[in-house]
């Protein structure tokens, strides 16, 4: 097995236990030849320990796939977790297993410390020599992005893309007394009840849809301008009849709208974002305009 394809094995297993696929999981183990290296047996042990901590009485068929791994040797795990997993299928074999491991566990701590040996010196007295243990740790580590960074916990970033990190920085230093929100709700800034011109199913998309840039104006929070980063993703028919939707629904505002496509997405810099901002997107907005006074607003209303 070569380096490339280990590291996308790694990649796939890790999304698999991210997303809590144990199926899927323990398929990949099962079928994985030549054996698996070191590292990958201990993410084996770790889909033991999500599978325990995950339900108080963990699925037989996956117990027992897990059970055959660890006693084919395939996957290492704490002897705490081979102990509950015994008591689970009522295993005995399993409970020599942790039994071993906590043995041998046990000899490497209550090994005593080595005594220091003396060595003479020409010209002086003996010099103590100490001898220690070293210890190696070998970490396997290789590129990823901001989706694998995400599947280690719950939280994840409001990015979805670099392209939409590096816009972002751009329109914040384009557009400095602005405020840039990043995969804004549609309807935060669309009143969609009071949109006549359009049916259940468009009203519908405009409730789950998301822009990937707004421009508002800081404390008052008027929209000022709406930014959709496109893509030849955007060419499938599907998405078009989305995007052709989301068009309606903006247009209905009377807000600018702007459809930014670039050639190389991940390869645009913010300096580059921020010059197509000056040239395309400043001459055609008017920020003036939709500046007012909130606090008059809210206390004079109309009879």
């Amino acid at each position: 097995m070569d380096e490339s394809q280990t590291s996308l094995d790694v990649k796939h297993l890790q999304h698999l236990l991210a997303k809590r696929d144990h199926k899927l999981f323990l398929t990949a183990f099962e079928n994985m030849t030549p054996p698996p290296r070191d590292f990958l047996k201990a993410l084996g042990g770790e889909g033991l320990c999500l599978l325990l901590n995950d339900a108080e009485v963990p699925r037989n068929d996956w117990s027992n796939q897990y059970a055959a791994l660890l006693l084919n040797r395939s996957i290492v795990a704490p002897p705490e977790a081979i102990s509950r997993l015994a008591t689970h299928l009522n295993s005995r074999d399993l409970t020599d297993l942790a039994r071993q491991i906590d043995k041998k566990r046990e000899r490497v701590r209550t090994k005593g410390p080595v005594k220091p040996k003396s060595k003479p010196v020409s010209g002086s007295s003996e010099q103590a020599i100490l001898q220690v243990r070293r210890v190696v740790q070998i970490m396997q580590m290789f590129l990823g992005d901001g989706q694998f960074s995400d599947a280690s916990g719950i939280c994840r970033s409001v990015f979805r893309s670099q392209q939409e990190r590096t816009f972002l920085r751009a329109l914040s230093f384009r557009f400095p007394g602005l405020l840039a929100l990043p995969n804004y709700p549609l309807d935060q800034i669309v009143a969609l009840d009071r949109v006549d011109t359009i049916n259940a199913k468009t009203l519908r998309y405009g409730r789950n849809c998301r822009l990937d840039a707004v421009l508002v104006i800081p404390d008052e929070g008027d929209p000022v301008a709406i930014f959709e980063l496109d893509s030849r993703f955007h060419d499938v028919p599907e998405n078009a009849g989305r995007d052709a939707m989301k068009n309606s629904l903006i247009a209905a505002t009377g807000l600018p709208f702007f459809r930014l496509r670039a050639e190389s997405p991940d390869s645009m810099t913010v300096d580059e974002w921020y010059a197509l901002l000056s040239d395309q997107v400043l001459p055609h907005l008017d920020l003036g305009g939709r500046v007012r006074c909130r606090k008059a607003a809210y206390r004079l209303i109309p009879c």
